[in-house]
């Protein structure tokens, strides 16, 4: 071969060489390009996912902060529904109010034929006349504590007044009331028979006698003042007979207006509902927080003013009574 072929021929392998080297190039680039889409692609798909998560998240956390402030709404309305009962008259104010009158009754032997008949019967009539006492914002219930060798409830909690039915009691034994206001201590508190979730009037305790207690009472009674709830509420009293001692029972009302005497089973029935009645009607009126020259009374001038009040309106009724029925000692029995 000549030199100009082996020229040619060289120059054409050159050539080609070139030629493919730029195709593999280019394929090369080709490769690159495409690679670098994919990675783009995928750093998209990952930001999105990335992004979705993030919004997933600030969702889960604001159902997390709906669900706390929730709870602390129920948490705040628990509160103003919790009383404490070193400030009995303190309350929420709410739809309905509420006012237990509690009839603590003497069931000793001594009680034993007519007086306690006379009693039961009186009662029975009693409950009607108290169901027209509370208004239509008044929630009144009524619980019987009775005392003789043992202390019992009539229920196991206050009644309202439209449901309470009178269980006729039985007399015998010792009078035990020591024992029974300890048991009414016990039980006039938030966590017991004066739980109910409202406003609540100071209660009405109406106690029934006809002696002297057989056990130490003065102890027990002392214990009983400290209750707010016993500080707060309307006390009447009503001694059945001569035998019931005027001194004991104005230790436990605090005022002798509020102590009363029954001789005769017409007067036993009198006066129960007078007392009964009209401590209601007191015990379940709100009273103005000002006298008469506009100085604001504390709570324990208002107890006092509706004390003083029940103690006139018992000695009026007492006086309009007149002597009819004032039968000396207990012949009446």
């Amino acid at each position: 071969m000549s030199n100009e072929m082996k020229g040619a021929s060289g120059a054409a392998t050159s050539a080609q060489a070139k030629a493919k080297a730029i195709e593999e190039a280019a394929a090369s680039l080709m490769k690159s390009a495409g690679t670098g889409a994919a990675s783009a692609l995928e750093g998209l798909a990952a930001a999105a996912d990335q992004q979705a998560a993030a919004v997933k998240k600030t969702a889960g956390e604001a159902v997390k902060e709906a669900k706390a402030a929730a709870k602390n709404v129920a948490d705040t309305a628990d509160d103003l529904l919790d009383f404490d009962d070193d400030d009995p008259l303190s309350a929420t104010s709410v739809s309905k109010k509420s006012l237990v009158i509690f009839f603590l009754i003497d069931t000793s032997r001594s009680m034993v034929g007519k007086k306690i008949g006379e009693l039961n019967t009186v009662m029975e009539e009693l409950i009607p006349e108290i169901r027209r006492v509370g208004e239509a914002d008044t929630d009144v219930k009524v619980a019987v504590l009775t005392f003789g060798t043992q202390v019992r409830w009539m229920y196991t909690e206050p009644i309202l007044i439209e449901d309470f039915e009178w269980t006729r009691l039985r007399a015998d034994g010792v009078t035990n009331m020591g024992e029974a206001f300890r048991e009414l201590s016990a039980r006039m508190s938030r966590n017991s028979f004066l739980n109910s979730p409202s406003l609540s009037f100071a209660p009405v305790i109406f106690l029934m006698t006809d002696g002297y207690p057989s056990d130490d009472y003065k102890e027990a009674l002392e214990e009983l003042k400290q209750n707010s709830w016993y500080k707060f509420g309307l006390k009447a009293a009503l001694g059945i007979g001569s035998e019931a001692n005027d001194e004991m029972l104005e230790e436990f009302t605090g005022s002798k207006d509020t102590v009363v005497h029954a001789y005769s089973g017409g007067q036993l029935a009198q006066m129960i509902k007078i007392i009964a009645v009209t401590s209601a009607q007191i015990g379940s009126k709100s009273m103005t927080l000002s006298d008469d020259v506009n100085h604001e009374l504390s709570e324990e001038e208002v107890r006092a003013a509706k004390q003083k009040l029940l103690g006139q309106q018992i000695q009026d009724s007492m006086t309009n009574l007149g002597d009819a029925d004032a039968i000396s000692l207990d012949t009446g029995w």
